[in-house]
């Protein structure tokens, strides 16, 4: 059987793991649903009824076989059979027997009644079924009170409650919202004639018949309501009384049943009809129709709608009197408005009472019966943006005045009063305002109090190396919009924002985080603090508008820095603006920086710091040529951060060192013509990238593993990474879309101006020109000659000459400049030990040669430098050699007509 969704629309009953769902005949254990026999459920529902209370044999046989006589054996079989399905042991009873008499459910339960029948769920057989069960809990308890939050529908509750026992009892209804005595409300509201003591007629006028008593809004006389309940119930027979009140009544026989606000949609997009399963959602759609003439629910309103209710934590009335704005506003706009909530919903029913005529009069009325004391811990409390624990509640809301047991006095008075929602299944138990009490609670905090500056540093203390930090994240933000207003404490905020940093990575909130580190690092302060700002603002600015964003920030974060002899932040910022050296293509200058920063720290003895600078150095070596230096730095920061000792720190821009020295390892080797070696690298990093983030992993894919996989032939294994790292770009702007230029230009021809927005410069748009002739430009080609991208030099001018000999009408002058390019390629390749471009050189000379008639020559090329390749035997480019070579040998052997007739080389492409 399957349960309406959700199910805290539904009534129900809860105790241990068990959720026991009455009108859909269904028990759940940890939401899983357990088989019963019809029998043994009919006995369960019986003992939830009477929780507490020992249920007499008979009643449990006349309940479980109406129309059977059977013998007490049969009771005690199914009694067995609930026992075990309920997983009894010793340690762990939930029935209990009493000797001769009967059994009990003696674990603690607790019923779940939805506030959604009274305000027009469609499911009214639902609601029908919620009223009857709690008209039921009135009738055995005779003392029913119903608790919640302000504007929830007790009282609407209560009044179904009374209609549905209208036929056996008379009732009897008061407000009590503005009595003084509620004794003397209730004769005046029965025609009584007051009397000394004016519970005297009210007990000889009850005893004629069963009386229902409906004491409605006692919060005011809480206590007078409970003596008059008790001694109403000790005189008066036939009397049930049913009471609404914010907290308990706590006399004697009460039954408490709180009512809890209506289930909302979970956060996210959601379509109409999505929505309006959940009761928030319809109560909203029903009032909203009546508010504005043919409104109805749309896809287009509905995740509006949905975050709306969610925002408004499901009260009916404040979903009524939002509903009731839709004259004046959209859903959106209610939403943009929700922080102006107290004035915006208003303008509820003329006949309703002043206090359910807007959200502020109701929320004024609950709060004015608090003492000062509470009214203050109210407000102090009202900083948590969500749920928090007493130990934090004490530490923020105790001082001055104020000690740590009148903490906890107000909190237990709250949460009596329904002000305060608590989450008893936590552990530590945990305390969550409602959203719109805490709107209004923060009123009354005035912006000085010194909550504020204790909140930011509990905030602080628990984000600093604690594994549970992120869910702190919204604690931080709220102590952080304080810290930098017009009242706070901006050293301090700029402080807190540097320990939480990793939330903001850890959440990808990388848009937020540039705000907040805009407004800190205007603030001055510690130089060492201000170092690691100004980093993570440069580290922010590349990640979201790419290579040269950032650069500002991260030589300010590398002066101060140096300025203050920190090691550590010189770090950071080092790593951050040598990476926009080498992403603007300035590859001296980043030599000349790794020199730098290796002087400033000869001294300092610091192995991490040490680390950073040789992974640095490898890759600037490797992009300036000087990929033999390059590989042992390479090759030294993985032996350094082998999992096992690996130290933990990341470069600024998140990029794990182990994982950025395989990518650098891996295109050196391959350009130092070990293919097969290479590949082995760049799968390596990828499988350390993947269980250490989605940018290291970005790093790898497209730096090494997509390129070594492309240049080697293996398209198959190239695509895989792109699709990769496509998947893993996402958050990521600036490998999001050098990922679209290896799917649009590389692996596929595809029409549109993916061109244009490829790098202008550096090394992505350099390796770009390797893997596909049509990113080499003239600027490209000025640059290769002038002395830059000397990395992959070679290939830019092989290509070059390509391009040349395949231009319409080359004639002997074309041949002869490709020829000087191949030339030039196939020497500055050998220059550099970078056999992978030299083959490439070779091959395209070589053919050259051989077109020419210079056979001898073009053989002779092509197999020395097959012979000094000695690895990668499978990869395109050797396989492009050899099959050449192979087939000069076979034209020679069978005199072909023409040497012209020699295939191209397909390393051109």
């Amino acid at each position: 059987m399957t349960l309406p969704a959700p199910e805290s629309s539904v009534a129900h009953a809860s105790f241990g793991p068990f959720r026991l769902y009455p009108a859909q005949r269904v028990l759940l254990r940890d939401g899983r649903q357990l088989k019963l026999g019809s029998r043994a459920f009919d006995i369960l529902a019986v003992l939830a009824e009477r929780a507490g209370a020992t249920v007499a044999k008979a009643d449990l046989i006349s309940r479980a076989w109406p129309d059977t006589i059977v013998e007490e054996a049969n009771l005690r079989v199914h009694i067995v059979a609930l026992r075990k399905a309920l997983g009894e042991t010793p340690a762990r009873r939930y029935i209990g027997s009493v000797a001769g008499e009967g059994y009990a459910l003696i674990a603690p339960l607790q019923w779940h009644v939805p506030a959604v029948e009274p305000h027009g769920n469609a499911d009214g057989r639902a609601a029908g079924q919620a009223v009857a069960a709690l008209a039921t809990l009135a009738q055995q308890h005779r003392l029913l009170t119903l608790t919640g939050t302000g504007g929830v529908g007790k009282s609407t509750l209560a009044h179904a409650i009374a209609r549905h026992l209208g036929a056996t009892f008379r009732t009897w209804s008061t407000d009590l919202a503005e009595a003084a005595d509620p004794c003397v409300a209730l004769v005046a509201a029965m025609g009584l004639p007051p009397g000394v003591d004016p519970a005297s007629p009210l007990v000889a006028h009850m005893r004629e018949r069963p009386v229902l008593l409906l004491l409605d809004n006692c919060d005011r006389v809480v206590a007078a309501v409970a003596a008059l309940a008790e001694r109403l119930l000790g005189a008066v027979p036939g009397i049930t009384i049913v009471a609404t009140c914010r907290e308990a009544l706590r006399a004697a026989g009460e039954r408490v049943q709180r009512v809890e606000p209506l289930a909302c949609p979970p956060a996210g997009s959601h379509t109409a009809a999505a929505a309006l399963a959940y009761p928030a959602v319809a109560l909203f759609a029903a009032r909203a129709a009546a508010a504005r003439d043919g409104y109805t629910l749309d896809d287009a309103d509905a995740t509006a709608v949905a975050e709306l209710c969610r925002r408004l934590d499901g009260v009916p009335l404040a979903i009524e009197l939002a509903a009731a704005r839709l004259a004046l506003f959209q859903p959106h706009e209610l939403v943009e408005r929700l922080d102006e909530r107290l004035h915006l919903l208003k303008g509820g029913r003329r006949t309703a009472p002043p206090r359910h005529r807007s959200l502020r009069a109701a929320l004024e009325w609950s709060i004015d019966s608090l003492t000062a004391m509470e009214r203050t811990v109210l407000g102090r409390v009202a900083v948590f943006p969500g749920s928090f624990t007493l130990a934090r509640a004490v530490r923020v809301a105790a001082g001055e005045t104020v000690g740590a047991a009148d903490v906890e006095d107000a909190l237990a008075t709250l949460a009596a009063k329904s002000l305060l929602a608590t989450h008893e299944p936590a552990n530590p138990p945990e305390y969550l305002l409602y959203d719109s009490v805490r709107t209004y609670a923060r009123s009354l905090l005035p912006p000085d109090d010194a909550a504020h500056a204790r909140f930011a540093a509990d905030c602080a203390a628990l984000v600093s190396g604690a594994d549970s930090a992120q869910r702190y994240l919204p604690d931080v933000r709220a102590a952080l919009a304080w810290g930098f207003g017009p009242r706070g404490d901006a050293p301090g905020a700029a402080a807190l924002l540097a320990t939480a940093l990793p939330l903001w990575w850890h959440a990808e909130a990388l848009p937020e985080l540039r705000g907040w580190l805009e407004r800190a690092v205007r603030c001055g302060g510690a130089p060492a603090r201000q170092a690691a700002l100004h980093t993570a603002l440069g580290t922010v600015s590349v990640y979201l508008q790419g290579p040269g964003a950032g650069q500002a920030a991260y030589a300010g974060g590398y002066a101060l820095a140096e300025n203050s002899g920190d090691t550590d932040r010189l770090a950071d910022a080092f790593s951050g603006l040598m990476l926009e050296h080498v992403l603007a293509g300035d590859y001296p200058a980043a030599v000349a920086l790794a020199q730098r920063f290796q002087d400033g720290i000869r001294t300092a003895n610091s192995r991490p710091a040490q680390l950073i600078h040789d992974r640095f150095a490898a890759l600037a070596l490797h992009l300036s040529g000087n990929h033999a230096q390059a590989a042992p730095l390479a090759r030294a920061v993985q032996n350094g951060t082998v999992p096992s000792v690996c130290t933990q720190r990341r470069t600024a821009l998140h990029t794990d060192e182990n994982v950025a020295a395989s990518g650098v390892l891996a295109r050196a080797r391959w350009l130092l013509g070990q293919p097969d070696e290479a590949l082995r690298l760049a799968r390596n990093g990828v499988l350390r990238a993947r269980a250490v983030g989605p940018a290291p992993l970005c790093h790898i894919l497209a730096f090494a593993m997509f390129p070594i996989a492309w240049w080697c032939g293996d398209r198959p294994t190239a695509v895989a990474a792109l699709a990769e790292l496509e998947d893993a770009s996402r958050r990521f702007p600036h490998w999001e879309s050098l990922a679209r230029q290896y799917r649009h230009g590389v692996v596929e021809d595809a029409p549109g101006d993916w061109l244009a927005k490829a790098p202008a410069a550096g090394p992505h748009r350099e390796t770009l020109a390797t893997l596909s002739p049509r990113y080499l430009d003239d600027a490209l080609l000025l640059r290769a000659d002038g002395g830059g991208a000397r990395w992959c030099a070679p290939e830019l001018r092989r290509l070059q000459g390509e391009r040349l000999l395949a231009g319409t009408g080359a004639g002997a002058a074309g041949r002869t400049d490709a020829e000087r390019l191949f030339r030039s390629a196939l020497l500055l390749a050998r220059d550099q030990g970078a056999p992978g471009w030299e083959l490439r050189a070779a091959t395209s000379l070589a053919r050259l040669w051989y077109g020419r008639g210079a056979v001898a020559g073009g053989q002779a090329l092509l197999e020395l430098v097959l012979e000094r390749h000695t690895g990668g035997r499978g990869t395109a480019d050797v396989l492009a050699a050899t099959r050449l070579l192979a087939q000069w040998k076979l034209q020679k052997k069978t005199g072909a007509a023409s040497l012209d007739a020699a295939p191209a080389s397909p390393v051109t492409a």
